[in-house]
């Protein structure tokens, strides 16, 4: 799957159920600083993994991996199987 349609996907997921409506991010939005905080973070993961079939093992849960959604769709692409 494409970087960018992985991003599109949770950026979707985040701007509907995590941030205020007056809140847009892209694909370089440093995402701690447009508000999502720890819980936030585990709800993305959660979604991450239901929506792409991956696992995100515990080596992969550094805060380099979830800075913006292109590092996030990165390390999603990385997890998916065949793009290894």
């Amino acid at each position: 799957m494409e970087t960018n349609l992985i991003i599109e996907e949770i950026k979707k997921y985040i701007q509907q159920n995590i941030l205020a409506s007056s809140v847009h991010i892209d694909a370089g939005t440093q995402l701690k600083q447009a508000g999502i905080d720890s819980f936030s973070t585990v709800e993305i993961i959660l979604f991450i993994e239901r929506k792409f079939g991956v696992s995100i093992p515990d080596e992969k849960l550094i805060p380099d991996n979830f800075k913006t959604l292109q590092s996030l769709a990165e390390t999603v692409q990385e997890l998916m199987p065949g793009t290894s």
